[in-house]
């Protein structure tokens, strides 16, 4: 499956990048909210994975847009927040997010969650 990941921390995209790409995922990063709009006017994941605190556009404001564009509002989107707060968790789910793993995680919690979401919506992202 494609999955685009977006973080402005090179630790973390490298980590979700690696542990995907472990489990058999194409993996496109993006190093902020701009860039991640910008690569998908012309890519369509199965999936992303996408931090919620960053400069620029937020994961927000990128998961705002994702929503609103028909050929991605279908797309999963699971949200990375440093800030695992109840109304964090809400404003994700209100937003359209499909799912919100707080960090730090453990690969092993990205892998499942990432799986269980792709099952769970067949990989409706992607064509």
């Amino acid at each position: 499956m494609r999955v685009m990941t977006v973080d402005d921390d090179p630790s973390i995209l490298s980590l979700v990048q690696t542990t995907l790409e472990l489990d058999g995922h194409e993996v496109t990063k993006a190093v902020d909210g701009n860039d991640a709009l910008y690569k998908l006017e012309t890519s369509k994941p199965d999936l992303i994975v996408l931090d919620v605190m960053m400069p620029g556009k937020n994961g927000w404001e990128v998961l705002e847009a994702i929503r609103q564009d028909v050929r991605l509002a279908r797309t999963p989107v699971l949200l990375l927040t440093a800030r695992d707060l109840p109304d964090d968790v809400q404003r994700g789910r209100e937003l359209g997010a499909s799912a919100v793993l707080a960090k730090p995680f453990e690969p092993q919690q990205l892998s499942d969650l990432v799986a269980a979401l792709l099952t769970a919506f067949g990989g409706s992202g992607g064509s």
